[in-house]
């Protein structure tokens, strides 16, 4: 039995579990956890999300799938005997609608569903997951180390961040979330300046960087409704150096709840940038 509560308290470790990954770096963290715990796993990509690291992995290990062939990746799942899904990685909401060239399967899906947007897709493809009595794992799983925790994550705190306009920023962005706006807003001295939009978290810092050049801070965590088995808040490198572009000094990020991939060097350029993240 693992001691963590992330994983269901009957977890295998010697069941197969099949990573269905998307892209960026989140998945290979995943996996990179799962060979630590030497945990039975395979990888299931999507052709036009094909990672580069999985060219290292024996063929074994990988299996290659169009995202809209919803059916045939479902049997795939039966014939390796998969006990766990696991879900990481972003797979770019437009290829949701755009481009996804459905099967029999995924069509039927499509059809049942009253509102189609990321939630309900996923939602009722890992419903479909389920059917088969194949366990969906929190997204978090594997990744404890990378984990927010709370207080001060830099060596220090290289802004003053008043107490006051920090929590009413953070009661602000728990609004826009709760409403499946956005999970991260920009500020200036407790106003808010920018919601994250349907084209995420750079994007947002990318445009804040236009219309402000004053100090400004960054608040990002989940949505109430959070479902942690396909949707993790993520802050990475790359977040951290468009914030360095933009001119945003801070982030406050939620703990526990959040995950900061690869955070050795995250920090260690936090710190190099003089750049202030913390966890509430």
């Amino acid at each position: 039995m693992i001691a963590s509560p992330y994983f269901p308290n009957s977890f295998d470790p010697q069941a197969t579990c099949i990573l269905l990954a998307g892209c960026g770096d989140y998945p290979q963290w995943v996996w990179k956890g799962m060979q630590k715990m030497g945990v039975s796993a395979r990888v299931f990509s999507f052709t036009s999300e094909y990672p580069p690291w999985l060219s290292s992995l024996p063929e074994t290990q990988r299996f290659f799938f169009e995202i809209g062939q919803v059916g045939t990746w479902l049997k795939a799942l039966q014939q390796q005997q998969a006990q766990y899904v696991l879900l990481a990685g972003q797979i770019q909401p437009k290829k949701l609608f755009h481009g996804l060239h459905p099967d029999v399967k995924a069509l039927w899906l499509l059809s049942r569903l009253k509102e189609k947007n990321a939630t309900t897709i996923f939602g009722a493809l890992l419903a479909e997951i389920e059917k088969l009595g194949i366990e969906i794992l929190d997204a978090r799983c594997f990744m404890e180390d990378h984990l927010v925790h709370k207080g001060i994550l830099t060596r220090k705190s290289y802004q003053h961040i008043d107490p006051q306009q920090l929590q009413r920023s953070i009661e602000v962005c728990r609004g826009i979330a709760a409403l499946d706006i956005g999970q991260g807003i920009v500020v200036r001295n407790g106003t808010t300046l920018l919601a994250e939009g349907f084209d995420g978290t750079d994007a947002m810092i990318q445009h804040a960087g236009t219309i402000c050049s004053q100090e400004m801070g960054l608040i990002k965590l989940a949505k109430p409704t959070q479902d942690f088995r396909f949707d993790v808040p993520i802050f990475g490198l790359k977040t951290l150096q468009n914030m360095h572009t933009a001119g945003i000094q801070w982030a406050a990020l939620e703990s526990n709840r959040t995950l900061i991939l690869d955070p050795k060097t995250v920090l260690e350029e936090a710190d190099r940038q003089k750049i202030t993240l913390l966890g509430f």
